[in-house]
């Protein structure tokens, strides 16, 4: 399977690598789950709300996950999610698809470090005034345009009534969140709005890192950078009279959290939630076949309290695979 860079450089022209460009996507924005969740279940007083702010951070990247399979569905591919090289290793300093980053992806509590990780995965697209590229960068904003011309380019048949999944709802990620739209892919109009909506949102947002895009309004949600880089100032984001935007808002108060490591005691104490999650991805991927059931909130409901109870044990959730 293509890097992202070579997709990026050769550009899509066939229906065999636009199905591919969406198996890496699905992997890309499931590889960002599992260091967000562990940081959220690792806070403890939390006076700033920083738990909801990464849950809603979480939701939008299981959405987008769960598009970029809509897509991959609706040009007659099928989404595979159940298997052990889906799951990214951890730690590593090379997110799916072959995006390489400075700082390392560990399953840690939350810390400024972890936010300094997060937000070099979400960084904004942005180019410095006067510098001319004359070879697009390996981005992720870059992939997401590549895989948008490709629809244009190769214009697959859309199959209709392909299975999908939405995200409408999650027990534990809590009723002040509002649920992201899902969707089915009926049109080549559909993809290209999807696409869209997860530029928008997270990876490969337009802006720059210190100054979201003009056309953000008060009251819409950041893209996930500004989100984490908020914490990390611990102010809020704060627009003035000239539209320059600061963090100067109010204070974002930083929460006490459980630390916890690795363990490698024996049993492992982490296996029933590995078994968990890896139950989990089956449902998830039998939700594309014809006549799938709908999402597994159960199961991730459970996943949930399994991870908080580990972490306030001191203990690190697996992220693995563990049929």
């Amino acid at each position: 399977m293509k890097t992202i860079a070579q997709h990026v450089k050769d550009g899509i022209h066939t229906l065999g690598d636009l199905k591919d460009a969406l198996q890496t996507a699905m992997q890309l924005e499931f590889s960002t789950i599992p260091p967000y969740l562990c940081a959220q279940w690792s806070i403890d007083t939390d006076p700033s709300g920083i738990t909801n702010m990464i849950q809603n951070v979480v939701i939008q990247e299981m959405n987008h996950f769960a598009l970029a399979g809509n897509m991959l569905a609706a040009i007659g591919g099928t989404p595979a999610v159940n298997n052990a090289a889906f799951i990214p290793h951890y730690p590593t300093h090379t997110l799916p698809g072959g995006i390489h980053l400075n700082h390392q992806v560990a399953l840690r509590p939350l810390s400024p470090l972890q936010l300094a990780v997060f937000m070099e995965i979400e960084k904004p697209e942005f180019r410095p005034v006067g510098v001319a590229l004359t070879v697009r960068p390996a981005t992720i904003g870059a992939f997401y345009d590549t895989i948008a011309a490709g629809f244009q380019t190769v214009n697959p048949s859309i199959v209709t009534n392909a299975p999908h999944v939405v995200i409408t709802e999650v027990t534990n990620y809590h009723t002040n969140i509002p649920d992201p739209p899902g969707g089915q892919i009926t049109s080549l109009a559909d993809a290209l709005a999807a696409i869209d909506r997860i530029k928008r949102e997270g990876e490969g947002a337009k802006g720059d890192p210190d100054q979201p895009p003009d056309d953000v309004t008060d009251g819409e949600a950041f893209a996930h950078y500004y989100v984490y880089k908020q914490v990390y100032e611990g102010r809020a984001l704060s627009r003035d009279t000239n539209g320059h935007w600061s963090y100067s808002g109010g204070p974002v108060q930083f929460p006490t959290v459980f630390d916890f490591t690795r363990s490698d005691a024996s049993p492992d104490p982490s296996l029933k939630f590995s078994q968990t999650l890896t139950n989990l991805l089956g449902k998830v991927e039998h939700c594309w076949v014809p006549g799938g059931e709908a999402p597994p909130f159960q199961e991730m409901d459970a996943l949930h309290d399994l991870g908080v109870a580990l972490i306030k044990a001191g203990t690190a959730p697996e992220f693995v695979w563990s049929p």
